[in-house]
């Protein structure tokens, strides 16, 4: 009889134990001073990133509970996700978009119902070019030249029809799909998206002068393959004001598996300790 007394109190104790983990660990989500009864009062927040900038956020889950992260908008994109630990994010082109962390424990069923709202933030994209009245751009052309290609799986030119500053890594094939018929008007090119991702880099219609941009070897780190581009200014003799006509660069590379894939300007090697070796 002492024994079940005894094992009732170390149950019971371990119970409160658990609550008072979960309690402290939900709190460390969620933004100060919005706990309200055990229950998050959500309170929306702004962040802002620049094209090709990333966030990556801490997540704060456990063996119990898991987050994630959905985003409502196109000017953002979820490059990784350790739903335990971290998610990635990227800036890749101008606009806004909300990012919503949910929260969910192992035992409740994977149905929409057992994800509850833990916080929601908006986070608005801007361009690193200025935008000066001297670059606005007409109408974009009815046609533009197909882009060349070079090196297999590769793709540059100076002149398409995507506007906007667009930096991303694509590794879905309708994205592709709409990215070449906005660009250039015609389907894309087959790509093995299981096996590759193609890192793309256009400069729209308010780049504020002519750039070679080019592609580093990529590193591995923080479940993250970055890809490194840089933009190299083209000397040129202008007889008048430059007008951009979006210049671009695309180029697939091997995707690593258990890797998101993502673009950083400026070579990776000072930041990460492992490149690859392409």
């Amino acid at each position: 009889m002492g024994f079940l007394v005894h094992l009732a109190v170390v149950l019971m104790l371990a119970v409160l134990s658990a609550s008072q983990l979960f309690a402290a660990d939900w709190s460390s989500i969620v933004p100060p001073g919005s706990q309200q009864s055990g229950r998050p009062e959500v309170v929306a927040t702004e962040r802002e990133l620049q094209i090709g900038g990333v966030l990556t956020l801490d997540l704060f889950g456990n063996r119990s509970y898991s987050c994630h992260v959905e985003v409502d908008g196109d000017s953002v994109k979820l490059v990784a996700q350790n739903v335990h630990e971290r998610a990635t994010l990227q800036g890749v082109k101008q606009g806004k978009s909300t990012i919503k962390i949910y929260r969910k424990f192992w035992m409740d069923p994977d149905v929409p119902e057992s994800y509850q709202l833990a916080q929601v933030f908006s986070i608005a994209v801007r361009s690193g070019f200025s935008v000066h009245s001297l670059l606005e751009h007409g109408e974009s052309p009815e046609s533009v030249p197909l882009p060349v290609q070079k090196n297999g799986m590769e793709w540059e030119g100076h002149l398409s029809r995507q506007a906007e500053e667009l930096v991303t890594v694509i590794t879905d094939a309708s994205e592709w799909q709409a990215l070449w018929k906005t660009a250039f008007g015609v389907p894309a090119p087959a790509v093995d998206f299981e096996h590759y991702g193609v890192a793309c880099v256009f400069l729209g219609f308010q780049a504020d002068w002519l750039y070679d941009i080019s592609f580093g070897l990529p590193c591995l780190t923080e479940g993250l393959q970055i890809i490194p581009y840089d933009l190299i200014e083209i000397i040129l003799e202008l007889q008048g004001p430059f007008r951009a006509s979006g210049q671009y660069h695309m180029k697939a590379f091997d995707r690593k598996k258990g890797f998101g894939m993502a673009l950083q300007q400026g070579a990776c090697l000072d930041k990460v300790a492992n490149p690859l070796n392409q």
